[in-house]
């Protein structure tokens, strides 16, 4: 097979990925055209194929096989109106690739050629590399144009705002769909006058009254009032029920449990800011809401009022989880968390991780994701990967033909339109670091061979191992510490048959990132600590008090904490205003 590159991708890019959207192919000026299931079109004149929908994106890849009925014939490709290539076919099927930029939303290619010409193209992909998450526009290789530009606000539908619209609530600081139906009869509730003054420092009780139970929202807006318009001096803090407490930073820029933020008029020479509160609440009937406040400095004058209280019921939220199994489920109806038994993917709760998929935290997580504790060394991810960078270079080499190949959404290796990948074999070597484990992951097929005895092999620091062809899925996880592993694969097949290799993924356990040696990923597993860890106890193996162990060594607990196990789970608070403030509520 003659492979042809009109366009050569030098770098690999995870953010590559395939079109899947649907596509319209159509004959130009009513000529004949033959479109069969294994992505095979047949045409004799001028045709297109288009994509319409795609988002963030700033280039396209193209590649397909293609052939005429003529012994040599020239096609015009045309994108968008833009002439893109001219390319040559022959009577036998050769691969095309070509990579242009492109920004618009519809893709229309058009495959040009005569009439009286005959051409026949499969396994026909485009694939597009993606603009970085929260970017519109990223033509130049960089993001552009952010989605959301410089905003440390509210979040709602590509605007940043200061106050949600109405029929939405700020969640995470976003505007989330919701419908709330206000309780008219709230002020009947109030036993007592809100827009008292309090100094910071002080407390509120808000008593409530209500006749039957019922789970709402209850909203506080407060005026706060402090010589300067932004400081992390004073806080107040809402106590709920069951010893759960929000707390809020009214003269920080932040949006987090808060619904809006504004100024609002001066008093007593105080600078004023306006912030409301969105609290979720179990009433009970007789309820009782204690509001408290903090200043760090006492000489620092700051008061605080409430301008208004309004309690709704929740009727609705956008997030009300509709996926079977699942009992947790977060803002577009994303689940979180599965019944007991099942395990989160793809949105869905399913009783068993997929192949290709660790689990972390009863989640299945696809291993091109991110884990915190596995480093992925090698995996074959797109047709524009190097042989060397996946699988090390030619130790043996009978000159067979060894290439990458895209079909049916999955990257091949060996197979190709005329690969024979039956005796070469390939070493490696790498440096793995500070790990306990190894894990390699393939898909083998062993094609057309005939005779019992050949197999792929793949050697690990000397220890062979041998894959027949009755054998299609291979997970293999080794007990491994050494810096160095030297790796030696390929096929021994006597036969006409060939080696195919998909879904390729090489990786290691990781120790903690404070460990030297460990038997697992936890930090209890550490065998052998780093010497250099500050504020570490090392005849205990733990943290000194008021601190604990993170992977960036001891940090320090949160504010009010004496002792802590984590900077969420405190075990015991200071005997102090600030960690009764801080710290009582969260035990």
């Amino acid at each position: 097979m003659q492979l042809i590159f009109l366009f050569f991708l030098i770098k690999v890019s995870q953010s590559w990925n395939p079109i899947l959207t649907s596509r319209i192919i159509e004959s130009i000026d009513n000529e004949n055209i033959i479109i069969q299931d294994d992505y095979l079109i047949i045409a004799e004149g001028s045709f297109s194929i288009s994509y319409q929908g795609l988002q963030e994106y700033r280039q396209l890849h193209i590649m397909f096989d293609a052939k005429t009925n003529k012994s040599q014939s020239e096609i015009l490709i045309v994108v968008n109106g833009v002439r893109r290539s001219v390319i040559q076919l022959q009577r036998e099927f050769n691969e095309f690739h070509m990579q242009f930029q492109h920004q618009a939303p519809n893709v229309m290619i058009q495959i040009k050629f005569d009439k009286q010409t005959k051409v026949e193209i499969r396994n026909f992909n485009i694939f597009i590399e993606e603009c970085p998450r929260d970017c519109k526009y990223c033509l130049s290789g960089q993001c552009d144009l952010e989605l959301f530009e410089r905003c440390d606000k509210l979040r709602y539908q590509d605007q940043c705002l200061e106050e949600c619209p109405e029929g939405t609530i700020a969640e995470n600081n976003q505007c989330v769909q919701a419908k709330l139906k206000e309780i008219e009869q709230m002020k009947s509730f109030l036993q007592e006058g809100l827009q008292t003054m309090q100094k910071f420092g002080e407390e509120k009780q808000v008593n409530l009254n209500f006749d039957n139970d019922f789970n709402g929202q209850l909203e506080i807006v407060f005026n706060c009032y402090s010589k300067q318009e932004r400081n992390n001096d004073q806080l107040i803090k809402i106590d709920l029920m069951k010893n759960q407490s929000k707390v809020l930073y009214p003269f920080l820029y932040i949006y987090w449990n808060l619904q809006s933020y504004k100024q609002c008029q001066s008093k007593l020479e105080l600078e004023c800011l306006q912030v409301k509160g969105m609290f979720e609440i179990d009433f009970l009937k007789q309820h009782q809401i204690n509001i408290n406040s903090y200043s760090k400095k006492i000489d620092q004058g700051g008061y605080w009022e409430i301008e208004s209280l309004k309690i709704y019921k929740m009727e609705q939220r956008s997030y009300d989880c509709e996926i079977q199994n699942c009992n947790l489920c977060s803002y577009q109806n994303q689940c979180k968390r599965c019944v007991e038994g099942f395990y989160v993917y793809q949105n869905k709760c399913i009783k068993k991780c997929p192949l290709y998929t660790v689990i972390d935290n009863n989640s299945c997580i696809n291993l091109n994701e991110n884990q915190a504790d596995l480093d992925m060394l090698v995996k074959l991810i797109s047709p524009f990967q190097d042989l060397e960078q996946i699988f090390g270079q030619i130790s043996f080499d009978l000159q067979e033909k060894i290439s990458f190949r895209y079909e049916n959404e999955t990257t091949f290796i060996g197979g190709g339109l005329l690969d024979q990948w039956r005796r070469t074999t390939f070493s490696k070597q790498m440096n793995l670091g500070r790990h306990y484990a190894i894990r390699i992951m393939f898909n083998i097929s062993i094609e057309n061979s005939s005779q019992d005895q050949d197999s792929f092999i793949y050697s690990i620091d000397g220890r062979t191992f041998n894959v027949y062809k009755n054998t299609s899925f291979i997970d293999h996880t080794l007990n491994h510490n050494k810096n160095i592993l030297n790796l030696n694969l390929g096929c021994k097949i006597s036969s006409n048959g060939r080696c195919v290799i998909s879904n390729y993924y090489f990786m290691t356990m990781k120790c903690s990132p404070l460990c030297q040696s460990c038997t697992g990923p936890s930090q209890q597993d550490c065998k052998i600590y780093q010497s250099n860890i500050q504020k570490f106890d090392y005849k205990n193996y733990q943290c000194q008090d008021g601190y604990y162990l993170s992977d960036y060594g001891c940090q320090i607990c949160s504010q009010g904490c004496e002792i802590c196990q984590s900077i969420n789970k405190c075990l015991k608070c200071q005997d102090t205003k600030e960690g009764r403030f801080f710290c009582k509520p969260n035990l």
